[in-house]
């Protein structure tokens, strides 16, 4: 999918616009009936997945590829994240994830696949801007980034700043930022097609570059936990082990695909 640019956000700033009570209601309805008490956002949200459906994480080496959802036999669904990802872009794939998970969407495909950029279908604009208004609390962004604390500081920097800070990506900082009056029109049309070394810039500001690093983390456990211990009926541990081995087989030939 192309990378989003600038001449593109007219339409996507409108489809907000059209979904922006809807999605807030969504946010407010997870954190307060299924946000796991005393977690910070990103921690909690996978930990509801893990808690409620079955969370994967491991590294597939094509950065165009953020995750999918698979649907088993049971209500429960097998929730993907593609940790070769930088990890800002991870959390945002999770939250995507999260609002067709706690929405419970009945027309979900058999494999539904996350693509890294903002996807302009109907639901997955509804879960691309889920996952930015949950990342970029309007209350607490707004304060940090009109805060006594950061007013000296350039325009730029403060942008670099709330990427550490929410850890989230640049381009949903920008967008977020503009719908909030933070910036104008002018600054958006300057800033959003900007070319920039991230990892050098975190540097000059003397900060940790963690999240814009892959984490390659593998995690399979759910799935194992659930084969190896839970003493399901024969025809379960069958079924368990088969879409285990079928996704296994989809991360192989992923690989295979991208070394020919």
């Amino acid at each position: 999918m192309p990378e989003l640019t600038f001449d593109d956000l007219s339409k996507v700033l409108g489809e907000n616009r059209d979904i922006r009570s809807e999605i807030n209601m969504a946010v407010n309805h997870y954190l307060q009936n299924y946000h796991p008490k005393g977690w910070n956002r990103i921690d909690g949200a996978k930990k509801f997945i893990e808690q409620n459906h079955y969370l994967i994480e491991a590294p597939i080496h094509d950065l165009t590829f953020g995750g999918f959802i698979r649907t088993t036999n049971t209500d429960k669904m097998i929730c993907y994240i593609n940790s070769a990802q930088p990890r800002m872009y991870q959390n945002f794939v999770v939250f995507h994830e999260l609002y067709h998970l706690v929405n419970s969407l009945r027309k979900i495909e058999n494999l539904h696949l996350v693509e890294v950029e903002i996807d302009n279908r109907s639901e997955e604009r509804k879960a691309d801007y889920f996952a930015s208004l949950i990342l970029l609390d309007e209350y607490k962004l707004y304060s940090f980034f009109s805060g006594p604390e950061n007013r000296q500081e350039t325009l730029f920097t403060k942008i670099l700043l709330s990427m550490n800070t929410f850890k989230a990506p640049y381009k949903a900082i920008v967008i977020r930022l503009y719908e909030l009056s933070l910036i104008t029109i002018e600054d958006l049309r300057d800033l959003f097609d900007k070319k920039i070394n991230f990892v050098e810039e975190f540097r000059k500001l003397g900060k940790d570059t963690y999240i814009l690093e892959s984490s390659h983390v593998i995690n399979f456990k759910g799935l194992e936990s659930l084969m190896d211990h839970n003493s399901l009926p024969e025809v379960a541990q069958i079924s368990n082990k088969g879409i285990l081995e079928e996704i296994q087989r989809f991360f192989s030939d992923i690989g295979k695909e991208k070394r020919l």
